[in-house]
């Protein structure tokens, strides 16, 4: 990932410095930091910019009104009404309004919130809103836009009310809401025929393990790279099968998804971050940085140094 020095990592305890006017931030209710992390607020207490910088936690925000422009990792948006949004930990982000009035809501939680009493830990990483090269917007009708305002209005609710279940009714209703917003996603994303529920597991399972093992950036430690074999191993399948089934959804081959990650994260760093192109290829886990100059130009068209000099 990015030099930290220069990207800032803000936490459960901090990012409100951040996010929210300075004006009402003596109004808002006051947020439970820690490990088990959850604040719901109104996203009309958002500062007009939040420069780049990092979560060490989880947002899930939705607008009724107001617009402007949000960078989420390598992708930008240009985020207005009936848009319902996601930002991951370690996701670069920034904001920049366009208007005066901005409305809805914005949720923040932790892992270990959401994970506490669940059987399958890897739900979150496995939704494609909070994976680097994933779905962080979703365009929204207006009768589905009012259904999400009612889950937050509710969230909202139960997070005042501060009674001795309303940790785990908020677990339920976000719960609620990211499998609602999944179903969204399904619904206008194409699976490819005849793809079962057990392949669509498959690959879920391999995307959590590699994203996993790239994460090793966020500590300041290297990737170590593993072949597809490793993962199908690790997965209980025979590499065929595993290349099968994930080119059979996605239509690329596993080491294909690999690679675009790598790239992905590349990108993020040649953008952000102030080491040399070669201690960024180092980090990803190429020994030679020439190599890795020659693999980023091959993949994006551009030589890293080309695509710093563009930015």
């Amino acid at each position: 990932m990015p030099n930290n020095k220069q990207i800032p990592l803000l936490k459960t305890n901090s990012y409100r410095r951040s996010y929210i006017k300075q004006e009402e931030d003596q109004q808002a209710t006051p947020s439970a930091s820690g490990i088990q992390h959850f604040e719901i607020q109104h996203r009309c207490i958002w500062n007009h910019a939040i420069p780049v910088h990092r979560l060490d936690f989880y947002m899930a925000f939705l607008v009724t009104k107001g617009e402007g422009l949000h960078s989420f990792g390598v992708q930008k948006h240009y985020i207005k009404q009936n848009m319902l949004c996601f930002v991951g930990p370690d996701m670069i982000s920034s904001w920049q309004s366009e208007t005066d009035g901005q409305e809805g809501f914005f949720c923040s939680f932790s892992e270990e919130f959401f994970n506490l009493g669940r059987e399958n830990k890897y739900f979150l990483h496995e939704l494609p809103f909070f994976q680097v090269d994933g779905t962080a917007v979703l365009e929204l009708s207006d009768k589905q836009t009012q259904y999400f305002f009612s889950l937050f209005d509710m969230m909202k609710t139960e997070y005042e009310s501060k009674s001795d279940h309303s940790d785990h009714v908020l677990r339920s209703q976000l719960q609620l809401l990211l499998n609602k917003a999944y179903s969204h996603y399904l619904e206008n994303n194409e699976q490819a025929p005849g793809v079962n529920r057990a392949a669509l597991r498959l690959l879920k399972s391999f995307t959590a393990l590699y994203e996993k093992d790239f994460k090793t950036l966020n500590n300041g430690k290297g990737v170590q790279l593993k072949k597809v074999a490793d993962y199908a191993l690790e997965l209980g399948v025979s590499q065929n099968h595993l290349n099968d089934t994930i080119k059979a959804i996605t239509g690329r081959s596993a080491g294909q998804l690999i690679r675009n990650q790598l790239i992905k994260l590349a990108t993020m760093c040649l953008m952000h971050s102030t080491k040399s192109i070669s201690e960024i290829a180092y980090a990803l886990g190429f020994e030679d940085p020439s190599y890795f100059a020659r693999y980023y130009k091959k993949q994006t068209g551009h030589a890293p140094s080309e695509f710093r000099r563009m930015q």
